[in-house]
């Protein structure tokens, strides 16, 4: 069997397809690997075709931007929460015992303020990276707002899958924000850092998951 030829525009908005991309980067649909059809988008392309009513996100609703942004706040908020705790807790261990060791007050307040940090970046990406490999595919802003991380497939995501949509998300920051304002515009409501694993952001029902569940 002939494999599928990469058109030289993606099928879903009309852009530019460039030659080696395997995702559209304006509408954030798939597109090609080396420009060929990607044999699991192959798959699903026929099955769409033989059956028209076959949705892949089987009738999933895909997350909206200002829902996924409230979810990013929780968290953020949260992770900044326990870092400051903790950072709080070794600074009044650095008060108690600083001048015993030798430790001055503007060294244990640079100490404190370098483990804030370093507890915040660490952290942040253990709290992220655990918590969408998880079984319940979510961070708890995420679990508040009643929406999962998941693979194109619909399954979870794996540990290292969920820690490069993480650290992905400081180029969807440092580009101000474009690559999180993507999630407005793209087929499946993707930003920049779901798009190198085809990450799904899409919402469940309140009952079966969300922490405010009526």
């Amino acid at each position: 069997m002939e494999s599928a030829i990469a058109p030289e525009v993606c099928a879903s908005c009309g852009s530019t397809a460039l030659p080696d991309g395997e995702f559209c980067l304006f509408c954030g649909d798939v597109l090609t690997e080396s420009g060929r059809l990607d044999p699991r988008v192959a798959a699903l392309v026929a099955r769409a075709a033989s059956n028209p009513a076959v949705e892949i996100t089987q009738g999933r609703e895909y997350a909206g931007f200002w829902r996924r942004v409230w979810a990013g706040l929780i968290d953020v908020s949260l992770e900044i929460l326990a870092a400051f705790l903790l950072a709080l807790a070794i600074d009044t261990v650095f008060g108690l015992v600083g001048r015993a060791i030798g430790l001055g007050h503007e060294s244990a307040a640079y100490v404190t303020g370098f483990t804030f940090i370093v507890l915040l970046a660490v952290g942040g990406w253990l709290y992220a990276a655990l918590s969408e490999s998880s079984r319940y595919r979510a961070t708890l802003g995420k679990r508040i707002m009643g929406l999962q991380v998941v693979n194109a497939d619909g399954g979870k995501l794996t540990f290292g899958q969920a820690s490069a949509r993480h650290v992905m998300k400081f180029l969807s920051l440092f580009s101000l924000g474009f690559g999180f304002l993507m999630a407005t515009w793209t087929k499946r409501h993707q930003a920049l850092h779901d798009l190198p694993h085809d990450c799904l952001v899409i919402r469940v029902p309140e009952e079966h998951f969300s922490l405010l569940g009526k």
